[in-house]
């Protein structure tokens, strides 16, 4: 290594070169005769025994306590992670219910779009809504019992039949759109009775339909609202909205106490925008794809969902959609779905009555 000074004097440049050994290292200056490659920081090295682990005058104990850990530094660590852990797995459950609910809003969002097209083909009758789940090609807008032992609970192949689901068509096949994001049910396909060629013969799949129309909305056939069975004729006809007093039976749609909208431009009372035509139905009560519900009687027949944090995504005739956060504990359904009777200042019951039909 060469060291450059430079200095003037009497107008003239010196230079002075220094030539420091390559073996200087630390500070330490080489040894005549000896090799000074093996001289570190002033340590000889030994003829017999090599210290190729003494550095700079450290022991090979000290290099190796520098790489490890403790026992005490280790709890610490996993302290530290476990902590990280257990607010980080809150945080990302809620991202997940977030990710779910706008996934079921944007699912709402395409079926209520498929109604209203099915409006604008159809001189404004909405789809056929019968409350007996009947899979009998052109008579529903969404065929099928979807309930837990239902029939059709695991039978996405009617849910794109477009025969028998008369949205099908206006959602080129997507069946996904059907199943709330938070329904876990899952079981073998049961669909092989009208579908045997179905590749999904002997797979399990998730369950067909988490959703239901407003009982209020749609229409069907002369024979069906004769007498609540079978079905012929074209569905032309408002639907009778059989529970809307809260007794069934009591409401039709010619004489009964609250309207019901077979054509898109019967809504005028409630508006529109206050009219809601899609819910996700708790999975306990879904059984066809009518939702039953009260505006006499604050009674609750069909149960809205409550899976989205107490909440469900519902789709209004306007073809917005929202998400509403139930609050009374009476709205989450039981095991086993029945009649339940409710305050008549029940919010949720209050709430979902004022928007499902209005009086004549």
């Amino acid at each position: 290594m060469n060291l450059r000074n430079t200095k003037k004097a009497s107008g003239k440049a010196t230079t002075l070169r220094l030539k420091v050994p390559a073996a200087f290292i630390c500070g330490q200056p080489e040894s005549t005769g000896q090799p000074a490659a093996s001289s570190i920081c002033g340590q000889p090295e030994s003829a017999a025994q090599p210290p190729s682990y003494f550095i700079c005058g450290q022991p090979d104990s000290a290099v190796a306590r520098a790489g490890g850990f403790t026992l005490l530094e280790l709890v610490a660590v996993i302290g530290v992670l476990a902590l990280l852990a257990s607010s980080l797995v809150p945080a990302m459950s809620r991202t997940r219910a977030r990710g779910q609910t706008v996934r079921c809003l944007n699912n709402l969002r395409n079926i209520m779009g498929a109604v209203t097209m099915y409006t604008h083909d159809n001189h404004e009758l909405f789809p056929p809504n019968p409350d007996d789940g009947t899979t009998f090609p052109g008579y529903s807008w969404c065929a099928g019992q979807a309930g837990i032992g239902g029939a059709d609970e695991f039978n996405p192949e009617l849910v794109r039949d477009p025969k028998r689901n008369l949205t099908a068509p206006y959602l080129r096949g997507e069946v996904k759109v059907f199943h709330c994001a938070a329904d876990s049910r899952e079981g073998l396909f049961d669909g092989a009775g009208l579908y045997p060629t179905s590749p999904l013969k002997g797979m399990r799949v998730a369950a067909a339909r988490s959703v239901s129309m407003n009982h209020a909305v749609g229409t069907i056939d002369q024979t069906f609202a004769a007498s609540g069975a079978g079905h012929s004729g074209v569905p032309r006809l408002p639907v009778n909205g059989p529970w809307l007093t809260g007794v069934h039976g009591a409401n039709n749609s010619q004489t009964g106490p609250y309207r019901t909208y077979g054509k898109a431009s019967e809504v005028t009372a409630p508006v529109p925008a206050n009219l809601w035509v899609i819910t996700e139905e708790a999975f306990e009560s879904i059984n066809d794809a009518a939702f039953a519900s009260s505006a006499g009687k604050s009674v609750w027949i069909d149960y809205v969902s409550t899976l989205h944090n107490s909440g469900c995504a519902l789709a209004f005739a306007d073809g917005h959609c929202e998400f509403h956060k139930w609050v009374e504990p009476t709205t989450t359904v039981g095991p086993v779905a029945s009649l339940r009777t409710v305050s008549t200042n029940d919010a949720d019951w209050i709430w979902l009555a004022t928007r499902t039909t209005a009086r004549r």
